[in-house]
């Protein structure tokens, strides 16, 4: 299981999705902003609904304006790029961003991840790719961020397969964001995150 953390072999990998470490960073703080902007009278769920939804938007707002195209197939929301056969779907992470072990996704994947994670599998080796790539067999990458706190962990990560409703193994891991790392954002602050995409997060 390839691990890439250094940030010029990161820069690399990158290319793959016409992307950098610093656009990614952007959808980040986008999510921990929403998550942030959460109140105790708002439903038990909502910091991470507020974090899934303004980070599925943030890969929009960037994609989109790429070329790639927005897809809902089997209800998991993604962008997918139509030349290149990948998708990217964004996911809240109990675990993220660790050299040594694995992401742990905060949510359970149901049988439509598992089908789209199982069909996508053997796309990543140009060796196998197929002369036509259908949209439903896409790989499957998965923008992981865990906020615990200022502890904000980040990767983009090609699983293996799916088991017992959770990720079972990963083909490549390409690492944004370490422990300690993070250097925090105010969430108090109303200022907008620095994006080049306009995205509006309502304050309390």
């Amino acid at each position: 299981m390839p691990v890439i953390a250094e940030r010029f072999e990161v820069a690399s990998r990158l290319e793959r999705f016409d992307t950098n470490h610093d656009e990614l960073l952007a959808i980040v703080e986008l999510s921990v902003r929403a998550r942030g902007d959460a109140t105790p009278d708002d439903p038990a769920s909502a910091a991470g609904w507020f974090a899934y939804s303004y980070g599925t938007r943030g890969l929009r707002n960037l994609f989109l304006a790429k070329g790639w195209e927005l897809r809902r197939t089997d209800n998991i929301e993604s962008v997918y790029n139509p030349n290149t056969g990948d998708k990217i779907v964004f996911q809240n992470a109990e675990r993220a961003g660790d050299l040594l072990r694995d992401p742990i996704a905060i949510s359970r994947k149901g049988p439509a991840s598992a089908r789209a994670v199982d069909l996508g599998q053997g796309e990543l080796w140009p060796e196998i790719r197929k002369a036509e790539v259908r949209e439903i067999a896409a790989p499957h990458w998965y923008l992981f961020v865990q906020a615990d706190g200022e502890d904000v962990r980040a990767e983009l990560s090609f699983p293996k397969a799916i088991e017992n409703e959770k990720f079972d193994g990963f083909d490549d891991r390409i690492i944004l964001l370490q422990k300690g790392e993070w250097q925090g954002i105010d969430l108090n602050d109303n200022d907008e995150p620095n994006l080049d995409f306009d995205v509006n997060v309502t304050r309390k």
